[in-house]
């Protein structure tokens, strides 16, 4: 019964030791997570919204292919939010690297050329990816509030045929 009681202690302090490393490693790194933001409260405009209306939201809303092209073509800012090695291999004309899962290494190099007044794109593998809107999310917990994402991303950019940048930039 002793080794017992020694081993559940024993357990328990490898426990409390790991999660309070992470938790301290969390805090400094660059690309930590601050467990008490609240990003699930970030006002989102569904798809079945009339277009006239979404004009005059603040948050996310979600672009389609053409929606995208056009206001690309107007000059928006494009954020890629896939991995270097994705974006390395192909990318939509102009658009800058945000990894998602990379955030912290890349926004002091981002943030500066984003403004809080204008539209920004985000875009990542495809439909199935939830990175744009994610980084999205996160944007907007920093003040940024017209936020736009093509949900067929990547994908859909590059099945539709259309023109691709390779290399970082």
């Amino acid at each position: 019964m002793m080794r017992l009681n020694g081993a559940i202690l024993q357990a328990l302090a490898v426990v409390v030791i790991g999660a309070v490393v992470a938790f301290a490693h969390n805090a400094v790194n660059v690309n930590g997570i601050n467990p008490f933001r609240k990003i699930n409260d970030v006002p989102v405009v569904e798809d079945s919204v009339p277009e006239e209306e979404t004009n005059k939201t603040e948050g996310i809303r979600f672009v389609t292919l053409d929606g995208f092209r056009e206001l690309l073509d107007a000059g928006r800012t494009v954020i890629d939010a896939r991995t270097a090695v994705e974006y390395e291999e192909g990318h939509v004309p102009g658009a800058v690297l945000l990894d998602y899962y990379e955030m912290g290494s890349y926004l002091q190099a981002v943030l500066p050329d984003l403004s809080m007044d204008e539209e920004i794109l985000f875009y990542c593998g495809g439909p199935e990816c939830e990175d744009s809107e994610l980084l999205a999310r996160e944007l907007y917990m920093m003040g940024f509030t017209k936020l736009l994402v093509f949900r067929g991303g990547w994908e859909e950019w590059e099945a539709a045929g259309l023109a691709v940048e390779s290399g970082l930039m």
